[in-house]
């Protein structure tokens, strides 16, 4: 497989989950290699050599914490509860999705997420109404509330750019859609962030469907 283009090839990943929902997913996708987490998240991350990180908060206590410690720096797919979103964003995860969450739903976003595309599920638009909450330990990042941002205005590119960026494309599918070349695309993606005062494609996202900018 050495010749193959990385794209080709499984996906490693880190999961922090119970046996079942582990079995599940590696029974619907042999486009993923699993390593479940049986220590720590960051120990069995590093061990694994992870290009993507799943973590199940859904029923966990202490699974959001865990993403906010982590120091591996590999994309991370928290699946949660509705009203855990907003904690999750801050938390420092790059793709989150709630509701009816389905094996290949899971296998897209991995993908995805691995390419540099943000993750969101839109069901969750309408429930990211309130700033996200501070962090315990004081040291992420967590979004403004809609009044800190209101003052933000994209241009016409930046707003093709952000519904893209949406839809969970990387600045790769955004150059192609739009017909442009991806370091202008990655240009456009920064400036939104900057724009948002975001760190991550998905807390952009989330803010501009907060201030009206996308209706999904």
């Amino acid at each position: 497989m050495r010749g193959l283009p990385p794209k080709t090839l499984p996906l490693r990943v880190a999961v922090q989950a119970d046996a079942l929902f582990v079995e599940s997913l590696a029974e619907a996708s042999d486009r993923l290699i699993l390593s479940p987490v049986e220590t720590t998240l960051e120990v069995s991350a590093r061990v694994s050599q992870a290009d993507v990180i799943v973590v199940d908060a859904r029923n966990s206590t202490t699974a959001i914490e865990d993403i906010r410690r982590l120091q591996y720096d590999r994309p991370v797919l928290a699946l949660v509860r509705l009203e855990q979103v907003a904690e999750a964003i801050a938390a420092g995860a790059d793709g989150v999705l709630s509701g009816n969450i389905t094996a290949s739903m899971i296998d897209a976003s991995l993908h995805a997420l691995n390419a540099g595309a943000a993750v969101v599920s839109p069901s969750m638009m309408a429930n990211f109404g309130k700033a996200a909450p501070a962090p315990s330990n004081g040291g992420a990042h967590v979004a403004p509330s809609v009044g800190q941002a209101n003052d933000v205005s994209l241009t016409h590119r930046e707003n093709e750019v952000i519904v893209l960026m949406a839809e969970g494309l990387s600045n790769k599918q955004i150059a192609a859609r739009l017909g442009i070349s991806e370091h202008t695309a990655k240009f456009h993606v920064n400036s939104i962030l900057q724009k948002m005062n975001a760190q991550k494609r998905v807390e952009a996202v989330v803010r501009a469907a907060r201030l009206g900018i996308l209706d999904l």
